[in-house]
């Protein structure tokens, strides 16, 4: 049987003006192109009935390109922030976020990690109040709601093991420990696996297979082959994939090939800036980019 948690975030008061496009959800694939190595900050936008509710997850390892792209987009306050695992590129930015942006809640693994960086953050999730919401065991479901709209946040936990990592552990064992967030409204889904390789991607595929599925995927560990396989796009069958990578490292040319055989779309922050999934009430969902750009391979191997 799985382990389900039910958390609701209820928004009462506007948090931010209202959005040109009410109605609409709209997640944001941030572009972090200027990220050390990988680098994801994704923000999720529901502006329904002019009530603009915000969620991010990972902030990169640039504090101030994801502040900047938040003022951009007219954030004040964050409903929630998730981090999807405790590799730099994708905290190392949450520090500004979190001193600039009120949230009113930190999701995590709840990995060990004997970072300073890492255990500073944790300090200030604790120091500045935060709800915290540790998602390290079966499925959790948050549900952010405002009226008579909600989105759905159903978080899957890493292994077990993970609980158990050694503090000094890094690179795959780390990747491997990341958060599964399936954001669904409505008929539409995303599922965004962090960095998840494919010993996790199977976990996952093992014990929740009914959850992956999804027409919108964001790549693991930035376009990387050890985040994508065949097998894992048969299970969450996508009609289009997000990529966040600064094009040097990620993504990987045969991640590239292997949507391109099976004919889905790719669209890479590297080339083409942030991408927008934009999701009508009852209508068709959208992507769209900063500025044209077709994927290129990483450049450094």
């Amino acid at each position: 049987m799985l382990a389900v948690a039910v958390a609701v975030l209820v928004l009462a008061p506007p948090l931010a003006p209202a959005l040109r496009d009410t109605d609409v959800l709209l997640v944001r694939v941030l572009d972090v192109s200027d990220a050390r190595i990988g680098g994801d900050a994704i923000l999720i936008t529901d502006s329904a009935g002019g009530r603009a509710r915000h969620v991010l997850i990972d902030a990169s390892d640039h504090g101030a390109t994801v502040v900047g792209w938040l003022l951009r987009f007219h954030v004040d306050t964050l409903a929630a922030v998730i981090l999807s695992h405790p590799h730099a590129d994708h905290y190392g930015g949450l520090p500004d976020v979190l001193q600039r942006f009120p949230a009113r809640a930190f999701i995590f693994g709840g990995t060990p990690r004997a970072a300073v960086t890492y255990r500073r953050l944790l300090r200030q999730v604790d120091r500045l109040g935060l709800t915290v919401v540790v998602a390290d065991t079966g499925v959790r479901r948050i549900v952010v709601s405002t009226a008579d709209d909600s989105i759905v946040l159903i978080l899957l936990a890493p292994p077990p093991d993970c609980r158990a990592l050694a503090g000094a552990a890094g690179g795959d064992d780390i990747n491997n420990c990341s958060v599964g967030v399936r954001l669904a409204r409505d008929s539409f889904a995303m599922f965004l696996p962090g960095d998840a390789e494919r010993e996790e991607l199977a976990w996952w595929m093992g014990r929740y297979r009914h959850l992956l599925p999804a027409p919108v995927l964001k790549a693991s560990h930035h376009g990387s082959i050890n985040g994508m396989s065949p097998e894992w796009l048969a299970v969450v069958r996508p009609r289009a994939v997000a990529i966040s990578a600064n094009g040097r490292q990620h993504p990987f040319a045969e991640v590239l090939a292997l949507l391109a055989a099976r004919g889905i779309p790719a669209y890479c922050t590297a080339d083409a800036g942030t991408i927008t999934i934009r999701v009508p009430r009852g209508g068709a969902w959208t992507v769209a980019t900063e500025h044209p750009g077709a994927c290129h391979a990483r450049t450094v191997h």
